[in-house]
């Protein structure tokens, strides 16, 4: 690949002159508000369509985790194309950058067009696998379909992110989360209820609200994209052909993250079929929605904390810098595990008043918020997992952490989860025991990994 290189704003071997930590929280800092932003889309949904009931509740939960495990792939592209930009970035190749982040959209948007069409066929079909009841299935199958038509607004806004990213540049995914939760607030209500001449749709108004905001999203970032106006400069023409060398590489490197991500939320998916197997399978399903969705806003600091690890050990390793890389790496796990300690501490002692933010069903509030204590417990070991991960991602070792979700949560978790809830009788509680066990296994195994120091290298 030619090494064209370009005058850049920020060289990334020159931002090294400054303090680690400064650094570190510069570029993190905006994607725990943008993560924290993306999370509220689900629990606004969650706590709007809370007032139709549980069932709604359940409908909207298991929809999540089947959309979650049907984007794995756009894991394995976004993963991929954040390291090469990264590392691109600092060698300075600003040429090959472009290059990547081209490959990028056009392999999300071939892929959502597959899930578009794929989506609509399987959703009753693995609803009714996972075990939905009749009452859900009413909300579910239609919110899924809707979701699966415009999922290409979903994907490309994660591929966009993903590029900016990866150049150190995560201010404008932030403004774009901003505009796009604007949007999607008065939107989502109106449609979910019939407010201001929206027609009423129920569950299924959450689908088109988000789809809809996330669609004049798309439309923000690709013209930043190619406005020539950040530090990603994407020349884009509708023209373009797939570069076979940059998506080897970028495959390479993403398809153990996706692989990851299909397993990950494969396990999560099964977690809601045991759970819908205890002694009140609604009440659990629901309780276990609002726990998976106040887990995601728990742990979106260390996915944010990952994403600045990515990008700047994969800058320093470009650049061929590799004192730095162990700098930044160990600098950014210091940093993610106070701030998410803090953030266990803060839910851990509100856990029940959460929970009743999103329901008014005692059943589930008495069952979701012991539950919560566990999730928060286990979401501080997925942080040290998933920022050790990061770092792993900028120097292209993505096949660590996948060994270790399979090991964790299918060979450890799953099935102590049957067991202790039905084989020794404790019902949800073992459930829930088994998520943390599972969860300690994983972040210390992929610490490990880290501290091996494999991911000291460059894949450019």
């Amino acid at each position: 690949m030619p090494q064209t290189r370009s005058a850049s704003r920020t060289p990334a071997n020159s931002i090294d002159q400054t303090s680690v930590l400064p650094q570190v929280w510069a570029i993190a800092w905006p994607v725990v508000a943008a993560s924290m932003l993306d999370a509220m889309e689900g629990l606004i949904d969650i706590s709007m369509v809370g007032q139709l009931g549980p069932a709604a509740i359940s409908a909207v939960g298991l929809s999540r985790q089947i959309l979650f495990l049907t984007m794995v792939m756009a894991m394995a592209i976004s993963t991929g194309s954040r390291t090469l930009v990264a590392q691109f970035y600092g060698a300075e190749r600003h040429e090959d950058l472009s290059h990547t982040a081209q490959q990028a959209i056009l392999m999300g948007a071939l892929l959502a067009v597959v899930m578009a069409l794929l989506g609509g066929l399987i959703a009753r079909p693995t609803l009714i696998l996972l075990g939905a009841q009749p009452e859900v299935l009413g909300h579910a199958v239609p919110f899924l379909q809707i979701y699966f038509g415009g999922v290409i607004f979903m994907m490309l806004n994660y591929l966009i992110s993903a590029i900016f990213g990866g150049a150190g540049d995560t201010r404008t995914p932030l403004k774009i989360s901003c505009l796009i939760i604007i949007l999607k607030l008065p939107l989502t209500y109106g449609l979910i209820f019939g407010a201001w001449g929206l027609p009423q749709m129920g569950v299924c108004g959450a689908a088109v609200g988000t789809l809809a905001s996330r669609a004049v999203g798309c439309i923000v970032g690709f013209y930043l994209l190619t406005s020539g106006r950040s530090r990603v400069q994407m020349r884009w023409s509708w023209r373009l052909s797939f570069n076979r060398d940059i998506i080897g590489r970028m495959m390479r490197i993403g398809v153990p993250a996706g692989i990851q991500g299909f397993f990950r939320n494969g396990a999560r998916i099964l977690f809601y079929r045991v759970a819908s197997w205890t002694s009140q399978p609604t009440t659990a399903v629901a309780a276990l929605t609002i726990g998976l969705q106040m887990r995601m806003i728990g742990i979106m600091p260390a996915l944010a904390f990952g994403v600045a690890a990515t990008a700047l050990v994969g800058q320093r390793l470009g650049a061929k810098q590799i004192p730095q890389a162990e700098r930044f790496g160990a600098s950014t796990i210091r940093l993610c595990m106070v701030f998410i300690v803090v953030c266990a501490i803060i839910i851990c002692a509100f856990a029940r008043e959460i929970v009743d933010l999103f329901t008014d069903s005692v059943a589930v509030i008495d069952m979701g918020y012991v539950m919560l204590w566990f999730f928060t417990i286990a979401q501080v070991f997925s942080a040290l997992s998933i920022v050790s991960a990061g770092i792993l991602a900028g120097g292209g070792e993505t096949r660590p952490p996948l060994y270790y979700t399979i090991l964790a949560q299918w060979v450890v978790m799953l099935p102590l989860s049957y067991i202790l809830a039905f084989l020794f009788g404790m019902d949800t509680l073992g459930i829930w025991i088994a998520w943390l066990i599972g969860g300690i296994i994983q972040g210390v195994l992929v610490w490990a990994s880290y501290l091996k120091g494999r991911w000291k290298r460059t894949v450019i």
